[in-house]
């Protein structure tokens, strides 16, 4: 049958509109179920990312409004996350194994943003200049934090026993430039931006930083590697909100590499670094991307094994009671 022109137009139209119609609806099926996101960070360069994808309105394209809470230490932040006050965050992966290791599956891990090492260490007063002078010396970590863990690694190493040869004190990073100062402490294990302040104060130096921890010697593993942690029932519930929030997310890891300067003005207001200092730290930092995160948290799953490897030294420092099985607690659903 031969169709009028009229008859070919309407017949056009009408698939126009069918196509239309379904791409309507598979955006719809792709909007954020959820379009608020309560992150927990802190001033610590782990967090970086998600505070510029905020100020810059990364996640606002994704549809997504995504709240900032400020903690000190990771132990804190995965309490909140797994008691349902947050939904994403980002830890110190040795809160996350101990939260593991006592069988909670409150979270999922799906990414590692950044690689540090040279912005986290032990740093201490002029006249210690070895590991070995800090013997009968004072020095300060958080406890059951990546700095704790160095200190203990590096203890070892030098044949120092941290209960019999020196004070060990809890102490959180904030208040150490307070205790070096006063002289309650010798020498304290620290992590930027407190890092940072605590080697500018005159008659202070560093004596080691991350690159002297065993694991890292061995596989350029840290004592305490960022991870990128989701609550599992908000994973579970949103799908949708939380593939906008990775889009976003690695959209800002993006922005670091290539804009770190536009970046560094908006994290001054974070980290209330001066911005040659705030660039300083920057430049001391390799973020991954968001395409490698397949490779390091799924296949061949490099990341995880080292993870493992670090649950393992915990067990051996006495930390933890016995290692849990890291991958159990990867969300490849999420992984970029």
């Amino acid at each position: 049958m031969k169709m009028t022109g009229m008859l070919k137009k309407t017949l056009v139209l009408g698939a126009v509109l069918v196509l239309a119609v379904s791409v309507l609806a598979v955006h719809a099926a792709d909007k954020p179920e959820k379009v608020t996101v309560i992150y927990g960070g802190s001033s610590w360069l782990g967090h970086y990312p998600a505070w510029v994808g905020i100020e810059k309105g990364l996640f606002k394209e994704h549809g997504l409004g995504v709240l900032f809470q400020n903690f000190y230490a990771s132990s804190g932040r995965m309490g909140s996350l797994v008691a349902g006050d947050l939904d994403v965050a980002s830890t110190g992966s040795i809160s996350a194994i101990a939260l593991m290791a006592s069988g909670s599956k409150g979270f999922m891990a799906f990414g590692t943003q950044d690689s540090y090492a040279t912005v986290e260490g032990i740093i201490a007063k002029k006249d210690i200049k070895t590991i070995k002078d800090l013997k009968g010396k004072r020095i300060a970590a958080p406890f059951a934090s990546s700095a704790h863990v160095l200190v203990l690694d590096i203890l070892e190493q030098n044949g120092l026993d941290p209960e019999k040869d020196l004070t060990l004190l809890n102490l959180k990073v904030n208040e150490m430039p307070a205790a070096m100062s006063s002289g309650e402490i010798d020498a304290c294990s620290a992590w930027t931006p407190h890092f940072n302040k605590l080697l500018n104060m005159p008659g202070n130096h560093m004596l080691v930083n991350d690159t002297e921890f065993s694991l890292y010697k061995k596989y350029k593993l840290g004592p305490g590697p960022d991870l990128l942690v989701v609550r599992t029932e908000f994973a579970e519930k949103y799908p949708n909100t939380c593939k906008a929030f990775v889009k976003g997310y690695f959209e800002a890891v993006d922005m670091l590499i290539n804009q770190p300067e536009e970046c560094a003005k908006v994290l001054v207001k974070l980290t209330n670094l001066s911005m040659e200092d705030q660039m300083t730290v920057l430049k001391d930092i390799t973020w991954i991307k968001g395409s490698e995160q397949k490779d390091l948290m799924v296949q061949p799953g490099g990341f995880v094994t080292g993870m493992q490897q670090l649950a393992d030294f915990l067990v051996k420092h006495q930390q933890i009671d016995e290692a849990p099985k890291v991958k159990q607690w990867i969300a490849e659903s999420m992984v970029p």
